[in-house]
């Protein structure tokens, strides 16, 4: 029997106002909430509420993550998803932590990043009421000092990505240890992105996906475990409902057995399985664009230049402000990556262009300094 882990990561941003130049120090408001909102409830009834009802139908068990600034947002815009994820919680799946605001404070801060774990701990633990065991970075950002700061809390299991430089030597279907002794999961990106990107790609060689040649391929393929982790909105918004994802699902919970496969969760996983054996990552990896690393938030000057910017303002704006500027979204609408990175970048930007996004989060930034921090 080869199991099939899945791992589902629900996020979205509080989305930056539009800023201009001329609206500093007019008391514009810096978030987009009538957007933001807007976006959750179309999310929620196209994604998040007909997976988890699937999931809940068949009580199948699979891990999921929502970051604690969307649950924020759902509890405040469509409060029947955190709802209905307790529902499903209470009789199958896991909860994995991670960092609160979905921010790289993994890389440049080791003190707020813990805090933010434990921000996001204690809002999850009105819906999950056992010990959290799997911990998932913000776009599974990943290295050997990661597995160290998170050595600190109480979890077992680390999910990261099976990079090319990774995979040709270590199989991602098996289960690692890193050097601090957590079980480490490699995502097995081809399988994953199979769902994620290329279900409803006409021009994939293998269009059309159908389960029973999806779960050969899981089946046929070498190793204990099958790790496919991606985004939740990958059900319904990503790819719609029309593209029959839901029925592909369906059908992959239901014939699973008949090909020798059985759903689990990453812990059930970690204590059903050995790990092979220890991997020690130097550099930091992800699972954002083709290189797989910091670029996607970091890879060019603008990017960089808000980031210290962001740096060089922590302690003098308020953190009820000042956590919500740390997501990464904001940085990930700056970058000018090549196709068909760029094509992604541009799906998920909501302000037209990354130059736009720059100048927006910088007007919003010097507003913020004018107002809270040295004024010279």
């Amino acid at each position: 029997m080869k199991f099939i882990v899945m791992f589902l990561e629900a996020h979205q941003p509080r989305r930056l106002n539009n800023f201009r130049y001329q609206d500093i120090g007019t008391g514009k408001d810096y978030f987009w909430d009538e957007k933001n909102r807007d976006i959750i409830q179309r999310i929620s009834k196209n994604s998040y509420l007909p997976t988890l009802t699937l999931l809940a139908d068949y009580k199948v068990p699979i891990t999921l993550s929502f970051s604690g600034i969307l649950l924020e947002q759902l509890w405040k815009y469509e409060p029947s998803v955190p709802e209905l994820l307790k529902e499903y919680l209470r009789n199958s799946g896991e909860l994995a932590i991670e960092s609160y605001y979905h921010s790289l404070s993994s890389i440049w801060n080791p003190d707020r990043f813990l805090n933010e774990i434990r921000k996001d701990m204690e809002m999850k633990q009105n819906i999950y009421n056992r010990e959290f065991k799997t911990f998932r970075n913000t776009e599974m950002i990943y290295n050997d000092n990661i597995d160290k700061i998170v050595n600190n809390l109480n979890v077992k299991n680390i999910l990261t990505e099976g990079t090319d430089s990774l995979i040709w030597k270590f199989n991602p279907n098996f289960i690692y240890k890193t050097p601090h002794g957590h079980n480490l999961f490699l995502r097995n990106y081809r399988l994953s992105d199979d769902i994620s990107f290329r279900f409803s790609t006409r021009e994939w060689n293998e269009y059309p996906l159908f389960s029973e040649k999806y779960l050969s391929w899981l089946s046929n393929s070498p190793g204990d475990v099958i790790n496919l982790f991606m985004d939740f909105e990958t059900f319904g918004e990503h790819q719609r409902k029309e593209t029959g994802i839901f029925e592909f699902l369906e059908a992959l919970i239901t014939k699973a057995k008949d090909y020798n496969l059985k759903f689990t969760t990453v812990n059930e996983a970690a204590e059903l399985l050995y790990p092979q054996r220890e991997i020690s990552i130097q550099d930091y990896i992800s699972w954002a664009d083709i290189p797989r690393d910091l670029s996607a938030w970091l890879g060019n000057e603008l990017q960089r230049d808000l980031f210290e910017m962001l740096k060089a303002l922590s302690g003098c704006i308020p953190d009820n402000i000042y956590n919500y500027l740390l997501t990464s979204d904001h940085l990930y609408y700056v970058s000018l990556g090549t196709t068909p990175d760029i094509t992604v970048h541009t799906y998920f930007n909501p302000y037209g262009s990354p130059y736009d996004a720059y100048i927006n989060f910088r007007n919003i930034l010097e507003d913020l300094r004018q107002k809270y921090c040295n004024k010279n």
